[in-house]
Parts: C-alpha cells; sequence; structure tokens
C-alpha cells in the first residue's frame, strides 16, 4: 500500500488559515509552517499545486490558485479514504484507551499513592525481606500483595543504586571469602 500524506488530516484547517492570510503570494516557507511539515514536502506539495519560481529562486504560488488546488486536494478520493481510516483508528484507539483504563487496578487508595511512588530501599514496608540472596514477601491478600510488590518496584526505580551495590558487595564478599 502506497504511504499517505501525513498532512491530509491538516488540509482543512491549513486552507482555512490560508484563505485569511493578507498577501497574494505563498512561498514554501509559509506553507510549511502553515502545514506544520518539512521544507522538502513543502516544497512538493507548492509543485504539484502549480507553483513557480519567484524572486530571489523561492518557489511560491499565487495565494488563490493555491487554496484551489488545496481544496481540490482535500476532496480527492485518497485524502477521503484516508482521513476515513484516520478518523477510523483514532475512535478505535480512543476506545482501547476507555478499555484499558476500565481496567486497571488500584494497588493502592489514592492518598497512599504518593508515599508508594516514593518508597526509597531503606523504607521497604514491613513484611518485605530483601537480602542479597532474597526476596520475600509477606502478605495477608491481594490489596497486600500488590502494594508490598509494588513498593518494591518503586524502590528499585528510586534507589536502584543502592540496591545494586547491597547485592553485589555480598556476592563480591562471598567470592573474595577467606
Amino acid at each position: 500500500m502506497p504511504a499517505r500524506p501525513a498532512y491530509f488530516h491538516r488540509l482543512g484547517d491549513a486552507i482555512k488559515i490560508l484563505e485569511k492570510l493578507p498577501v497574494a503570494w505563498i512561498d514554501r516557507q509559509t506553507l510549511q509552517q502553515v502545514l506544520g511539515v518539512s521544507k522538502t514536502v513543502a516544497w512538493r506539495v507548492l509543485r504539484r499545486c502549480g507553483a513557480t519560481p519567484g524572486p530571489g529562486n523561492t518557489l511560491t504560488c499565487p495565494r488563490p490558485a493555491l487554496v484551489r488546488a488545496l481544496q481540490e486536494l482535500h476532496e480527492d478520493p485518497d485524502c477521503r479514504r484516508e482521513l476515513g481510516r484516520r478518523e477510523r483508528l483514532e475512535d478505535r484507539l480512543t476506545q482501547l484507551v476507555a478499555a484499558a483504563r476500565s481496567q486497571q487496578i488500584r494497588v493502592v487508595p489514592d492518598t497512599r499513592a504518593l508515599e508508594l511512588v516514593s518508597t526509597r530501599f531503606a523504607e521497604l514496608p514491613a513484611g518485605v525481606s530483601l537480602s542479597p540472596y532474597r526476596l520475600t514477601i509477606d502478605f495477608f491478600g491481594t490489596e497486600d500483595f500488590l502494594e508490598k510488590f509494588g513498593a518494591v518496584v518503586f524502590a528499585l526505580q528510586n534507589d536502584y543504586e543502592a540496591i545494586s551495590e547491597f547485592i553485589e558487595a555480598a556476592l563480591g564478599a562471598q567470592n573474595h571469602g577467606p
């Protein structure tokens, strides 16, 4: 399937902006900013819309002609299909995000969430024991398990270096024993 221009979804807004500009000619830089595309893409769009070399070796197009050409491009079946595809994709992604949010499991009440995400190695909760060779989590029920397991995960994120040094120091002592 050939690639579709990424700017198709911006054509409607770009046309409205270009219609309101108080200039007779549109150059590559203006079109680049209005469409939010690269220099090369703006140059290609201008060429496709009938632009000609202007002063200072720039590519320019009369504003009314450019607006008409972009309107035709916007009504082109390829553009319409791409806009429909993009709209369906956005709808599906919105549905997936909603479904994912509904599936999220609350590990701790919101009032204790900051405490959990701020867990450090030296502050692991009661019932969590980390030795250089073993991690033990004593828990009572699913919620308690999730909270303590989460604390370990966040301690790793917040204090990875300290945990690594703790484990590696013990391994180093074992390897360099008596």
